[in-house]
């Protein structure tokens, strides 16, 4: 099997955006905090893995039931049954499940919270629906897979569960549970935009398979417009964010000026001319690069607590 082709199957950019979420939300505003928690530095890293496993088995899934639709939007770019055969894919997909299932409810079980396990189940069971009926409806699939990609953040929370705390530990807690709520609300609205545009790249191909998305059923024009007006929406509340950061958080205040509302700004200027299909593409590679330097504020923000 090629090592490269491997890697992009499971999307390792994607998984890399992900895993540094993940890691700066534990180190930056969680483990600096001297709050007790089951979750143990060791139990974190093999949440990240969990994590990881099963988005990975998530995007293959999707490569195997997508393969035809695949085969029209991105030839050139399609791994399932040109590189990687849809048996040897639905072998990794299995083993991929199995083992973020088995490690998520052995942290499950050693902070002693069993039934967090069904939290990894549910997840893997949403995945798999997401790529079988999800994908194909209107505007629900997009909603679903940009819920789990914010979740990856909230899971986090879920986990570390400090124990109980004082005045002055309580408020401080709430400030950092505010802080990552608010990164997983952009992060749901960036990765919605860009699924709606993924969804206009591939308005052929899912055509061709009777999917019902959102260009398909209102149009790639209609559907421009909507992602224009969430784009605005995220916008505004970015402004408002950042402009409550200029007093308290200086440094902050003019990152997220300068290198998140900026680019943002002139995402949606291209977005608002965009056409064709190469367009859209360049759209896709510019959000994930806001997605990123929202992520790379975390440890800027960290600074002030």
């Amino acid at each position: 099997m090629n090592v490269v082709k491997f890697f992009n199957l499971i999307r390792w950019k994607n998984l890399m955006l992900i895993a540094i979420m993940q890691l700066f939300t534990y180190i930056f505003l969680l483990s600096n905090t001297s709050f007790e928690t089951p979750l143990t530095t060791i139990l974190f890293y093999l949440l990240i893995v969990t994590t990881l496993l099963i988005t990975a088995s998530g995007y293959i899934i999707n490569d195997i039931i997508d393969v035809k639709g695949d085969l029209i939007n991105k030839y050139h770019k399609t791994i399932i049954t040109k590189d990687i055969s849809i048996s040897n894919a639905l072998k990794i997909y299995k083993i991929f499940i199995s083992l973020g299932i088995l490690i998520g409810s052995y942290i499950a079980f050693k902070i002693d919270k069993p039934l967090y396990t069904l939290l990894f189940i549910g997840i893997s069971v949403l995945l798999y629906y997401y790529s079988k009926i999800l994908k194909g409806t209107l505007i629900i699939g997009n909603l679903a897979v940009s819920l789990l990609l914010a979740f990856s953040m909230i899971i986090i929370l879920i986990f570390h569960d400090p124990q109980i705390l004082n005045p002055v530990e309580s408020e401080l807690y709430i400030k950092i549970q505010l802080i990552i709520v608010i990164y997983a609300v952009f992060s749901f609205l960036l990765n919605l935009i860009r699924e709606i545009i993924k969804d206009i790249e591939d308005v052929n191909g899912d055509y061709h398979q009777n999917y019902k998305t959102l260009p398909i059923i209102i149009g790639q024009k209609r559907a421009r417009n909507c992602v224009i007006s969430i784009s605005i929406i995220t916008l505004l509340l970015m402004f408002i964010i950042i402009l409550n950061l200029i007093d308290y958080f200086t440094l902050s205040f003019f990152y997220g000026l300068i290198f998140i509302m900026i680019p943002f700004i002139y995402f949606i200027s291209k977005l608002w001319y965009a056409e064709t299909l190469n367009n859209y593409k360049y759209l896709s590679k510019l959000l994930k690069i806001i997605i990123l330097l929202g992520i790379i504020s975390i440890p800027i923000i960290s600074i002030y607590i």
